[in-house]
């Protein structure tokens, strides 16, 4: 039996989207160990399994004495653990926790890569040298790696472009992958009950109204101030024709952050129910009729995965990561990067039979593309095969 570690910065992200392939790995007999922050999730991990062990990884520290100490960490819990395999997912896990195996001697190390981030969205002269020294780090870090995936093919031929990765460690994964049994795709009843609970939520009445939600940190690259722009030009066309939801943190990390007041502030302006942060998003997308995500760019976002399981109409941008969750015309529409007026089209152009044909079309190509068991089979016979 094999030890996989999982080295992640948030316990948030290791549960919700490595829980498939940490029940799998579990139910063979295999032993998951974790680092990552710790917060309320680590509790879940336990239930799950798995050996959690807190570790603060600073994500928007670029000190190279923090990161330095980081790498330190890492190589000594990593010698003190001895796993066989070592799974690292996001950007400093990816380049110190890849690093920090190798010098501990682990065998198998494998790197998921969900995607560039606000670096390889902004081209001022800061974002550009803090780009490069990224990619200098990756380029070093990923010599040492087994395997290296990729969550949307534009990640991975830019990675393969500038030859920071060999080609033949890259493989394509399409996200992360999603537990269908966890999503079923909602009878027209239970949509009719989640409309019914937000409608007295929001204490306006829904029939008749499209419902676009919006499932994002408020922060630029989401795409929010598009989103918001969008929705104010659809509110003056058609003023009782769609009821607008965000849900979202305000991303306190983030530098680019709009407050909670900012966020109230053009929620009014622009017509949209800000909503804050909720568990139960899943409740909010079966009410919904399409689920929008402006986003700069993604790994591949897991709000849009879980809207088509639900079978939504989804409209995103036509950037990395977006694009590959929509068929355009077919289960959604596809709108330009950082163009309120051109998402706002977008929903406008969504009309009712193309609504009722998303029931079936988006959950297909969801079960066709993103089903977690494929992917979960996948990654555990690499593991398999490097130890």
């Amino acid at each position: 039996m094999m030890k996989v570690l999982m080295i992640v910065n948030t316990d948030g992200a290791l549960y919700v989207f490595r829980k498939p392939i940490i029940s799998k790995l579990i139910s063979l007999g295999h032993e998951v160990v974790s680092i990552s922050s710790e917060s309320r999730y680590f509790e879940w991990l336990r239930e799950l399994g798995v050996k959690p062990i807190a570790l603060d990884f600073a994500r928007h520290s670029v000190s190279p004495i923090q990161n330095f100490q980081l790498l330190i960490r890492l190589y000594r819990l990593l010698k003190q653990q001895h796993p066989d395999i070592v799974h690292n997912f996001t950007h400093k896990p990816a380049i110190y926790g890849t690093v920090g195996a190798w010098l501990a001697g682990v065998r198998g190390i494998f790197i998921t890569i969900t995607g560039l981030g606000t670096l390889f969205v902004r081209d001022d002269a800061k974002t550009k040298l803090m780009r490069w020294l990224l990619l200098v780090q990756y380029k070093f870090a990923l010599r040492f790696a087994t395997t290296v995936f990729f969550q949307n093919p534009d990640d991975m031929a830019y990675f393969i472009s500038r030859k920071i990765i060999d080609p033949k460690k890259a493989i394509l994964t399409f996200g992360s992958g999603l537990d269908l049994e966890e999503f079923p795709c909602p009878s027209l009843d239970d949509v009719a009950h989640a409309k019914l609970n937000l409608s007295n939520e929001l204490g306006i009445g829904l029939s008749g109204r499209r419902v676009v939600l919006f499932p994002a940190r408020g922060v630029p690259e989401k795409g929010f101030f598009e989103f918001y722009e969008a929705a104010k030009i659809v509110n003056q066309l058609e003023p009782d024709g769609y009821a607008f939801i965000h849900l979202g943190l305000v991303d306190l990390a983030s530098s680019r952050q709009i407050s909670k007041d900012g966020i109230a502030k053009f929620a009014d302006e622009c017509g949209v129910y800000y909503l804050g942060y909720k568990d139960n998003v899943q409740d909010y997308m079966t009410a919904s009729d399409i689920v929008a995500l402006p986003s700069y760019g993604e790994g591949t976002p897991r709000s849009l995965i879980e809207a088509l399981a639900l079978g939504k109409v989804i409209v995103a941008t036509d950037a990395p990561g977006c694009r590959e969750t929509v068929i355009d015309g077919w289960n959604g529409f596809l709108c330009k990067v950082g163009d309120g007026k051109s998402l706002a089209a977008k929903f406008l152009a969504v009309d009712e039979e193309l609504i009722n044909k998303a029931i079936t079309r988006s959950r297909k190509y969801c079960e066709m593309k993103y089903d977690s068991t494929w992917l979960v089979e996948m990654t555990i016979n690499s593991y398999l095969e490097s130890v």
